[in-house]
């Protein structure tokens, strides 16, 4: 008998200390945010898609030495094509594809560049339904003179 009546007494603490605990929260402000209509503030380090950058002209900024493709800890995830410009004997770069499906954004691509062509953005969103649609060509990667001039500035800042 005095077994079952410590097992209630304890039983009633314990659900004493269960309500108090909801009732100190009941009074506080969420802190959930319902997703799609309310975006999460991003820190400026935050490590999102990649892209590349062109100059205020639109011509690339990517020279093509290909050292984001050697760094990539993912091994062939990176394709850099280039030419060789007969006129004036630069590297011109045909295709540059990245597989996002595979990317592990550790952004070592990003740091090796020497002339920061590629960076990653604040673009988290990336969820598709098929793996080919996660290879992202030139073209992809690319973006405006505008869009890249706000991505320098934005990295600046941080």
């Amino acid at each position: 008998m005095k077994n079952v009546i410590s097992k209630t007494i304890s039983g009633i603490i314990e659900i004493g200390r269960g309500m108090s605990t909801i009732m100190k929260h009941f009074f506080r402000k969420p802190i959930t945010l319902e997703y799609p209509e309310k975006k999460p503030e991003l820190n400026g380090r935050f490590r999102g898609r990649l892209a590349l950058l062109t100059k205020q002209d639109g011509s690339d900024v990517c020279i093509g030495c290909k050292s984001c493709a050697k760094v990539c800890p993912c091994g062939d995830l990176i394709q850099v094509e280039t030419s060789k410009d007969p006129e004036t004997k630069k590297l011109n770069v045909d295709q540059f594809t990245i597989d996002i499906g595979r990317c592990i954004f550790c952004g070592n691509c990003t740091d090796v560049c020497p002339v920061n062509a590629i960076v990653t953005t604040d673009q988290f969103e990336l969820a598709d339904y098929s793996r080919e649609s996660l290879v992202m060509d030139k073209a992809a990667l690319t973006l405006n003179p505008e869009e890249s001039e706000k991505v320098r500035d934005k990295k600046e800042r941080v």
